[in-house]
């Protein structure tokens, strides 16, 4: 038990800000790559933080300005990090360069104009989706869009190649078929608590999509790289936005698993 939570606390601490001062003792290789474990339960604490600022803002404001701040808030305890991820990714994949400057982008903390764009795109999708989500949806969508970006990332990293001579990245090709199925499960429970059935084929599709996400990216740089899998999360969370607005649209706000059993 001792080991599952030194695990989980590693995992939160290197994708979040979220302070953890707990002594974790000698952290080796192995804690991290086993820690992949608790992805979607990282995702599920990202989504708290931005769902408590959403419903605090609301209090005061428009919907609109909760949704606003609720994805600053995702910022702060994220330290931007997949956003910024998003960002390089996009100015190296679109520089038109070769496999080796596209990776000496990618490093470059600078921001170009692709990856601004990506950015800017990013945030107007999230904020016009959750917009046109009905108001009392809305909540539900902000908690379960962080969880969705990181339930995913077993496709990306699992049996992936570092495509950098120097450097190692930590999750890619190092993660066990074990971890990833546990992520998968996590991250298939919280869809299927949230969305009945329909969390199922939100999860199949979202999944194929970071499949085919990583397929690209490995065909343009050669493997798969942290800022790659920022991207594929912030890219899984947009769609899953935009999936629920077509289900929306022709089927109606899916009925959760507890609403169901109620």
């Amino acid at each position: 038990m001792k080991t599952q939570i030194k695990r989980f606390l590693l995992t939160l601490g290197f994708m979040t800000r979220i302070p953890v001062k707990v002594d974790l003792g000698e952290v080796k290789d192995e804690d991290m790559h086993k820690g992949f474990l608790y992805y979607p339960v990282v995702g599920l604490i990202i989504g708290i933080v931005d769902l408590a600022v959403y419903m605090l803002v609301t209090l005061v404001l428009p919907s609109i300005f909760g949704i606003i701040f609720a994805m600053l808030a995702n910022f702060c305890v994220t330290g931007a990090f997949h956003l910024d991820g998003l960002s390089d990714t996009a100015d190296g994949i679109y520089s038109a360069r070769t496999r080796e400057r596209m990776l000496e982008i990618m490093k470059d903390s600078r921001i170009g104009t692709n990856g601004a764009i990506a950015m800017n795109f990013d945030l107007m999708l999230k904020i016009c989706g959750l917009a046109a989500i009905p108001a009392e949806k809305i909540p539900m969508m902000i908690l379960m869009m962080p969880i969705a970006g990181k339930m995913v990332q077993g496709a990306i990293v699992y049996k992936a190649v570092y495509p950098r001579e120097k450097g190692i990245g930590i999750y890619v090709g190092t993660i066990d078929l074990s971890t990833v199925i546990g992520t998968v499960i996590l991250g298939l429970i919280a869809m299927v608590t949230a969305f009945s059935w329909w969390g199922a084929v939100l999860y199949a599709i979202l999944f194929c999509f970071a499949y085919l996400f990583r397929v690209y990216i490995t065909g343009k740089i050669g493997g798969i790289t942290g800022d790659v899998m920022g991207a594929g999360s912030e890219l899984a969370e947009v769609l899953l936005l935009l999936l629920m607005l077509v289900i929306i649209r022709f089927w109606g706000f899916p009925a959760g698993l507890v609403s169901l059993i109620r």
